[in-house]
């Protein structure tokens, strides 16, 4: 049997949902004071991202035993500067680390960092690797509160920095350690 279609112009009443009481549900209207509020648009600077590091790892950057840092993802080709969040007990970003364009397993070539072997025979999980090609202390590490006064909160993953942390922290202002 073939199938029928119904005319269009034929108009079924509209339900309403009904609440926990049985009465019909407020209709949305559009000044409704349920709208979501906009918050001030932040700027980001994309030559400069934040990245949570273990502190372990920060003291090898430190030290120069570790000269690439790895990650499972690739930022921003106009990345020049990574801010490291060092994690746990410190909780504040601490230093800044000058970098270029990411490496790729086999591309390392250079047995005296921490972990550069592994990452050129395809042993790490990671699959890019930042060569650290300088590094600055901050003066004072930037804690969670001070942090969100530049637009930020402190992160569990990459993020770009605020156009108010770059200027707000000027890299010339921080101790450069080489």
């Amino acid at each position: 049997m073939p199938a029928i279609r119904t005319p269009s112009n034929i108009h079924k009443p509209a339900t309403r949902q009904l609440t926990l009481t049985g009465k019909p549900a407020p209709l949305a209207s559009s000044n409704s004071s349920t709208k979501k509020s906009k918050k001030p648009k932040i700027e980001r600077v994309y030559t400069d991202a934040i990245l949570p590091i273990k502190p372990e790892f920060t003291e090898l950057i430190v030290a120069r035993e570790k000269n690439h840092e790895y990650r499972a993802y690739k930022v921003r080709e106009t990345v020049q500067r990574i801010w490291l969040y060092t994690t746990g007990t410190t909780g504040a970003i601490t230093h800044v680390m000058l970098t270029s364009r990411p490496k790729t397993p086999g591309q390392v070539q250079d047995p005296t960092g921490m972990g550069n072997d592994d990452f050129d025979k395809g042993l790490k999980k990671s699959k890019f690797g930042y060569p650290v090609l300088g590094l600055y202390k901050l003066r004072e590490p930037l804690k969670a509160e001070k942090m969100s006064e530049y637009g930020i909160s402190p992160p569990q993953g990459l993020v770009y920095a605020t156009k108010e942390l770059v200027e707000g922290v000027p890299i010339e202002a921080m101790e450069r350690l080489f």
